[in-house]
């Protein structure tokens, strides 16, 4: 059997709030001001860059369901008592049922996990035996769905933007906006440790249909870990579409 070196329970709490964080990155509607009388709105045949970033955080609080996906590459070498997401593939119902599949370095070892998320209460394989386990208390999704946090904030943050150029993501036509963003906005799931006003390589690309965003991608040492290098892309589809969420049989 695999020996870990972190205590299962820490480690477990450690699994929840980066799977969920790091899914949760791409929710900005918090439940207090979600509005699903909201109508997307295209964004025309010549916008600017402000438009399309002022389009997205408009649209997205239409959003009731997405799927999402993020794939880290060039990864900086982990050490001990680290947890770094290789991929990561969930579904999001909002504000805050969360089910997602990671496939994660756990003390520089490779393992799978589920998760399943509802209010605050967490469900977790274990990265040892497999079996589910019930975690409550260690993170309710909804918090993580507030103004200050997720793609509302990174959008808003952004600096030096350039475009949008013409692009494409999984067959949807998007404009791409280009952008700096301080490493420190993405350390509540990445867990920081960089050199204070270290600035990221980000783009965003927002459907031309509909504004919401498809794609935010992250280039940079966001984490002690990373490389100049490192990159994480977060790929969103299937928005408002029929997703159940349940809890697990234990």
């Amino acid at each position: 059997m695999t020996s870990f070196h972190i205590p299962v329970r820490r480690a477990m709490t450690c699994i929840i709030l980066t799977i969920a964080s790091a899914l949760l990155i791409t929710g900005c509607t918090p439940p207090w001001q979600h509005d699903s009388s909201v109508v997307a709105s295209s964004l025309g045949s010549k916008p600017t860059a402000q438009q399309v970033l002022n389009t997205i955080q408009k649209n997205f609080r239409s959003v009731t369901t997405f799927h999402v996906t993020l794939k880290v590459d060039n990864l900086g070498n982990t050490t001990r008592n680290q947890i770094q997401i290789r991929t990561a593939d969930g579904d999001v119902i909002m504000p805050d049922k969360v089910k997602a599949q990671a496939n994660v370095l756990f003390s520089g070892q490779p393992v799978t996990v589920k998760l399943v998320s509802i209010g605050n209460i967490q469900y977790l394989t274990d990265p040892v035996t497999g079996q589910w386990r019930v975690v409550k208390g260690v993170l309710n999704a909804s918090t993580l769905t507030n103004p200050n946090t997720g793609v509302i904030s990174l959008v808003s943050k952004l600096q030096n933007v350039t475009g949008p150029t013409d692009d494409v993501v999984n067959g949807i036509p998007c404009w791409r906006v280009n952008g700096l963003i301080d490493a420190k906005y993405l350390a509540f799931f990445t867990g920081g440790g960089v050199a204070a006003g270290t600035m990221l390589q980000t783009s965003v690309c927002a459907g031309k249909a509909d504004g919401l965003p498809y794609q935010l991608r992250v280039i940079g040492q966001a984490a002690k870990s990373d490389t100049l290098q490192t990159s994480r892309t977060f790929t969103i589809s299937a928005y408002n579409e029929n997703i159940t969420i349940k809890a697990p049989q234990i």
